[in-house]
């Protein structure tokens, strides 16, 4: 069975080696798109009468009967990886994890989800932020630019709609909090999943959410899903807009790096907004259409931008030889 990734403080094994970056971006372009598709399924749940908590303690508690098993049959030492790192992941997930997802879900729950998500999409700027002042990684000007135009995209897609009317406060509230919870708890986690194998990163996150959310409705009470339709929208939230959707997170964070992945799984957007055409008979305006693009655009601005500075630094380092 495959060792956790690393000893504490190195880099993965894949860090630096071209393919193991490729894989890593193919990974989190699949979680980010994975993930794109919980707000379209969560909005029928909050309309059949189940609140925020019940919906995540959901998620978490069924996507732990995946990853677990996974985690176990796949990691040479549980017990380390928890001193390593799995500890420090728990207790993110317990505190800003928490944090960053109850404000999420509770702005869908009170606001169009085009506004929401355009609020959201405030994060690649943040992260790039705390990329450079926190862990002293420069920021390539075309990463900027690349964040500039995903900004905008999600701006463009979700205009004229943008508005704040008919939203509660609170749901306003959360939807301007959850880009900053975001951004610090991406951070936290970067350091902290270079030291662990990815499922057992991604169980040691889910398991923190759990325990925060089961204290939540043990105090606020647990409404299960209504019927059939209710219970396969919670599996797919809790399966592949969930488990899957973590194990990317812990896979491909770590061989990336905050910035780098914050600006990647902008993908998100693209989903949301292609999912409400192919399956809900939505229309794809011009203005949606101008959005995703600019959103695909600032993706793959980034990579370039990374990939002509991983090359001038080869060269450099080249000649210095």
């Amino acid at each position: 069975m495959p060792a956790p990734q690393q000893e504490a403080g190195a880099p993965p094994a894949a860090v630096g080696a071209r393919g193991g970056e490729v894989r890593a971006v193919l990974v989190a372009l699949l979680g980010s798109s994975l993930v794109g598709s919980v707000p379209m399924f969560a909005t029928g749940l909050y309309r059949a009468g189940m609140d925020v908590q019940s919906l995540l303690f959901w998620r978490y508690a069924i996507a732990l009967c995946v990853l677990w098993p996974l985690a176990i049959r796949f990691s040479s030492g549980l017990g380390q990886e928890w001193r390593l790192g799995g500890m420090a992941l728990f207790l993110n997930a317990l505190t800003l994890g928490m944090l960053q997802t109850y404000t999420y879900f509770r702005a869908v729950e009170g606001m169009p989800s085009s506004v929401v998500v355009t609020i959201f999409f405030t994060y690649p700027i943040l992260t790039l932020a705390l990329d450079r002042f926190l862990f002293g990684k420069p920021v390539a000007t075309g990463s900027l630019a690349a964040v500039a135009l995903v900004f905008t995209g999600a701006l463009v897609t979700g205009w004229p709609a943008l508005s704040f009317a008919g939203g509660d406060p609170i749901a306003v509230a959360c939807a301007i909090l959850t880009p900053v919870g975001f951004s610090i708890y991406i951070a936290v986690a970067y350091r902290f999943t270079l030291r662990t194998s990815a499922l057992a990163g991604a169980a040691f996150i889910y398991s923190g959410m759990a325990v925060a959310y089961a204290s939540i409705v043990l105090a606020t009470g647990l409404k299960p899903p209504q019927g059939a339709t209710g219970w396969a929208s919670v599996l797919w939230i809790a399966i592949v807009g969930g488990a899957l959707q973590i194990s990317s997170f812990a896979y491909a964070l770590p061989r990336l790096s905050a910035g780098a992945y914050s600006i990647i799984i902008s993908m998100e957007l693209v989903t949301v907004v292609l999912l409400g055409v192919a399956v809900l008979g939505e229309v794809l305006s011009t203005w949606q259409a101008m959005g995703i693009a600019l959103v695909a655009a600032g993706i793959v601005a980034d990579r370039l931008a990374r990939a002509r500075h991983a090359a001038a630094g080869a060269v450099a380092g080249d000649r210095s030889k």
